[in-house]
């Protein structure tokens, strides 16, 4: 084990000091890596995977994750979660975990903007994409620690860093421990509290494709699978994938 591995077990605690590690220098994507290993019977959950760079990252929606070396902390892990676990709550718990352990090391806020994406004086820092395998569940997640030499590139959109004096293995096992000690606490409300109070679009009016079409409504609030609840013309209903779009004022708060 390197000392980069040592550092994302230590920050993980005892509780999971069985879990295996691997840190790598490059990879073209953590959770592409993790899927491929674990079909081929390699490796089993749970399992925390680390890359100081990506050469193909991906996001939500097959969009590219901008993933420089030097910059990021791009991780996965394999977990096999109990059988008809809503694949919502482990985005909220996932996010949830980023944000706690950000705040622990470095003593800042990120807001959350649903479904999976994290906020830092309205720049995103975070995005989260959970995938599905026959094996159990990938939870691929990328955090943005510092500004890039001559910034993000236009494909980044509002892209953000924290710029804050952090260890990315530190953190990387700080995450991994909020998120598997909140996996054996999934039937509770704790995550689902933590998210609704810090994802400050309840209230707000927003934009969101269906059918093709574009749409206006207001979001009531979150349902305890981390449903979108709004209201449109048509009513009060539950988003449960899909884009919001937010007004400059809302990504202000964020």
């Amino acid at each position: 084990m390197n000392h980069s591995e040592e550092t994302i077990h230590q920050s993980m605690g005892s509780r999971w000091a069985d879990v295996p590690v691997q840190a790598l220098s490059e990879t073209d994507s953590t959770n592409t890596r993790l899927k491929e290993w674990a079909r081929e019977g390699r490796i089993a959950a749970p399992y925390v995977l680390t890359a100081d760079s990506q050469t193909a990252g991906r996001g939500r929606l097959g969009r590219r994750f901008v993933s420089p070396p030097g910059t990021g902390l791009y991780m996965s892990l394999l977990i096999s979660p109990p059988e008809n676990t809503d694949a919502g709550k482990i985005t909220v718990l996932a996010a949830v975990a980023v944000c706690r352990a950000i705040h622990e090391l470095t003593g800042l806020q990120p807001k959350i903007k649903w479904v999976n994406d994290l906020f830092l004086r309205g720049k995103k820092v975070c995005g989260i994409l959970a995938e599905r395998i026959d094996e159990g569940v990938i939870v691929g997640i990328g955090v943005n620690l510092k500004t890039p030499p001559g910034g993000f590139p236009p494909e980044a959109g509002v892209a953000g860093a924290l710029d804050a004096d952090i260890d990315r293995f530190a953190l990387a096992g700080t995450i991994a421990r909020y998120f598997l000690d909140g996996m054996e606490r999934l039937d509770t409300d704790d995550a689902i509290t933590y998210y609704r109070a810090h994802m400050p679009l309840i209230g707000q009016e927003i934009r969101y494709q269906k059918d093709g079409q574009e749409k206006s409504a207001r979001v009531t609030g979150v349902s305890d699978d981390g449903g979108l609840m709004i209201e449109d013309d048509s009513g009060p209903h539950i988003l449960r994938t899909g884009e919001v779009s937010l007004g400059s004022q809302v990504f202000e708060g964020l």
